[in-house]
């Protein structure tokens, strides 16, 4: 058997070799792996106090959703921004109006909250908790990376619990987990659900 030996200063030659040509055709090598290419995304800054502000509505509106429960009503919130209803999350979550309400034969100014647990005026959350964690997690991916974009449609701009039927006239687009969305389109027909949370 025949064995040969590359000394030292070959192997060197040889290894510069592939050096080179990995670092001049190596943009242009491509490997089959057979796996799908992944694309990168680019994170965009998130400012901490939407970020804050989205995680919260997430954690009191869907605290207890599946991941995708939870990225919906994150997406509602954007697609609301797109919409106008506010320029940032901070806006469209604690967007607020006054209207009046007879109260015992006395005209009052209600508020009137789109998100229910900014009227309730609920406490800080546990930003310990691992359902805080998450919703954190959700809101800063739909921030940073735009995700869950295929979660409900664009259009989706409104939802409400399943133990409540506003009556609302607008177009049922989704139904996930213990919420329904819709969108601003009318309906055709009207549909009678039963629910517990106050909706948006």
């Amino acid at each position: 058997m025949i064995s040969f030996r590359i000394s030292q200063p070959i192997k060197i030659v040889i290894a510069f070799i592939f050096l080179s040509i990995v670092f001049v055709f190596g943009p242009n090598i491509i490997i089959e792996t057979g796996e799908p290419i992944q694309e990168t995304k680019i994170a965009k800054i998130v400012d901490p106090k939407q970020l804050n502000c989205l995680a919260k509505n997430i954690f009191y509106e869907a605290g207890s959703e599946s991941i995708n429960g939870q990225a919906a009503v994150a997406r509602v919130v954007m697609n609301r921004i797109a919409y106008g209803f506010g320029k940032n999350p901070c806006a469209v979550v604690y967007q607020s109006t006054y209207v009046d309400k007879l109260v015992d034969d006395d005209i009052t100014k209600v508020k009137l909250c789109q998100f229910s647990w900014v009227c309730e005026g609920k406490a800080e959350p546990n930003k310990n908790s691992i359902k805080y964690k998450q919703a954190e997690q959700i809101a800063y991916d739909v921030l940073a990376y735009d995700s869950y974009t295929d979660v409900v449609p664009k259009t989706a701009l409104f939802f409400h619990n399943l133990t409540v039927d506003p009556l609302w006239p607008y177009k049922q687009v989704a139904k996930i987990g213990n919420h329904i969305f819709y969108s601003k389109a009318k309906k055709s027909t009207q549909k009678t659900i039963t629910t517990n949370e106050n909706n948006i």
